[in-house]
């Protein structure tokens, strides 16, 4: 029963019945509100019997502010874990959320954006440089290798369209290597979400994805040091990017750009740009013999 029993004197000091309303006193604040959930958190949800809170909601509020603020580290671990172990609920209420804010959420970002200008340049060079160079050829092969499900579930490419409406994604097996075929695994959206910047020991080892097993870990292994070999293609030393352009107005062009790389297909400095595509021929033509790469 906790620390008073409800024959203790003290336990009927806090609560009282006024024109037939239940009422308790919180125990932090020392004011009364009427004992429902409205003002009470319950001790125990599955448990209604145990009753409700001493404190009232808004001092049970603050006190758990608090103890988030002074432990950051142990509160980021506790969501971070809560999260993954729930993340098809999340994922199911932010998208219901996004569609009934659609314009909301495009302000905020915006704000966003132009609040924190560093963040943004920071956040596009990565994604330019974690941008997977793989031919069509080269992803369906990938794809039947793994049966043309997910490497870390059992989701087909048909439960994938019906839930997110989206084909898998290209998922990085290490985050640092290759923007190859030689490190990439279908993951659906779900995983995709999971993994983010992990290790795929470090997800085996937590088992926060229950399908993920033993055999599907040691098949991405396989296909990641022996697998591709069978269906990677030769790649010429640059890679093209075509990308949006934004007028003062608000409204963009598309823009052909011409990047080096280096032996990961990472990009590392533009070397022309071009309306249409074409146009990039005899900058590749000039780039080439610089480096003594044709006759």
């Amino acid at each position: 029963m906790g620390k008073y029993t409800k024959t203790s004197p003290k336990f009927f000091e806090n609560i009282r019945e006024i024109y037939g309303v239940k009422e308790r006193r919180c125990s932090k604040c020392q004011e009364w509100f009427p004992e429902t959930t409205e003002y009470y958190y319950m001790r125990n949800k599955s448990k209604p019997e145990r009753g409700f809170q001493s404190e009232c909601k808004k001092c049970s509020i603050k006190r758990s502010d608090k103890i988030q603020k002074d432990n950051p580290e142990r509160t980021k671990r506790y969501k971070d874990s809560h999260y993954l172990k729930n993340i098809d609920i999340w994922v199911d209420r932010q998208r219901k959320y996004n569609k009934g804010h659609v314009e909301q959420i495009a302000i905020k970002e915006k704000e966003w954006a132009k609040n924190n200008p560093d963040k943004m340049r920071k956040y596009y060079k990565n994604r330019q440089h974690k941008n997977h160079d793989i031919t069509d050829k080269e992803w369906k092969a990938c794809q039947e290798y793994f049966n043309y499900t997910c490497a870390y579930c059992d989701k087909t490419l048909e439960q994938q369209y019906k839930q997110n409406n989206h084909q898998f994604h290209k998922e990085h097996v290490d985050h640092e290597g290759y923007n190859d075929v030689r490190n990439c695994v279908p993951a659906c959206t779900n995983c995709n979400s999971t993994k983010k910047l992990k290790t795929i020991e470090y997800l085996f080892k937590i088992n926060i994805i229950p399908t993920f097993t033993q055999d599907k870990y040691d098949k991405i292994i396989l296909w990641c040091e022996e697998g591709y070999k069978d269906y990677i293609e030769e790649k010429p030393p640059y890679r093209i990017k075509r990308d949006r352009i934004y007028r003062e107005d608000g409204t963009y062009y598309m823009q052909h750009q011409l990047w080096t790389v280096d032996e990961k297909r990472n990009l590392i400095k533009v070397i022309a740009t071009e309306i249409k595509k074409k146009d990039l021929k005899v900058h590749i033509q000039k780039y080439l013999k610089a480096y003594k790469l044709v006759n």
